[in-house]
């Protein structure tokens, strides 16, 4: 783990994207992502990320799951939930070459 970062603009973009999604617990995740900090990353170099939030924020009743997932092409998001609090925004992918970013917006199905 490195020093705590702000989310890029890309990686705020894809996990608001996400969120904005209407699912138990997201109005709770919503409140966290917006001052969610980057505490960690993949060592593969893919663009998936470890997150950090502000305690003060209230927790989700998703407690250690997935909180909501999507498709895009050759692949898919995931943001993960530990103990009611965001924890991480992974891109997992079956291309030959791992993608260094996460993708934009309009490639991004439920």
């Amino acid at each position: 783990m490195g020093n705590p970062r702000p989310l890029t603009p890309n990686e705020r973009t894809t996990l608001d994207m996400l969120l904005a999604a209407d699912f138990p617990g997201a109005v709770e995740l919503r409140a966290q992502a917006a001052r969610a900090r980057v505490i960690g990353r993949c060592g593969c170099g893919c663009p998936t990320i470890d997150l950090a939030v502000d305690e003060a924020t209230p927790r989700s009743p998703k407690k250690e799951s997935v909180a909501v997932e999507a498709d895009v092409p050759d692949g898919g998001l995931i943001v993960f939930v530990a103990d009611g609090r965001l924890s991480c925004l992974e891109y997992w992918t079956t291309a030959d070459e791992t993608p260094t970013e996460f993708p934009p917006p309009g490639q991004i199905t439920w």
